[in-house]
């Protein structure tokens, strides 16, 4: 096992489209409201090469040979002017393959997106996760964060 990580490449994309798709689906089982509009992929994909080169957001992906098992996406936002801390890093989507699940691939994501974070001067890292994602939850967990907001949702 050579598992390697590294900021993604527009050659990436298609694979990592398909990935992202296996996530949202997942997302979309277990989350009411999580609704994917027509041709989602497409929409990811093309989302995606509009960021790729964005100084304010990033995507790393981990291999292992020639192979994706995972990515992590990460984005700098500024908070209202009222707070001390002035932007965080978000880490927006994070998935592994499946069948390689529970080798610290996800860690490895996490720490990269997390320096990049660093390097960009902000002390603030935060993630959203569904409630129902109870794996996602412990994962979340143990590598340090905790739950500071809960969102809630209504359809009108």
């Amino acid at each position: 096992m050579n598992i390697r990580v590294r900021k993604a490449r527009k050659e990436d994309l298609y694979e990592l489209a398909n990935l992202w798709y296996e996530l949202a689906r997942m997302h979309e089982k277990i989350m009411k409201g999580y609704n994917l509009s027509k041709d989602p992929k497409k929409q990811w994909l093309g989302m995606m090469e509009e960021n790729i080169e964005e100084e304010n957001y990033t995507t790393f992906v981990a291999k292992d040979n020639n192979e994706i098992l995972g990515f992590a996406s990460a984005t700098l936002r500024k908070r209202a002017s009222f707070f001390s801390v002035r932007y965080m890093g978000v880490i927006m989507d994070i998935y592994i393959k499946e069948n390689r699940r529970e080798e610290g691939i996800g860690s490895l994501l996490v720490q990269a997106a997390e320096d990049w974070i660093r390097r960009k001067g902000v002390r603030l890292a935060v993630v959203t996760v569904a409630p129902e994602n109870d794996i996602a939850n412990e994962f979340w967990s143990e590598c340090g964060y905790e739950t500071y907001l809960l969102r809630k949702r209504k359809e009108l």
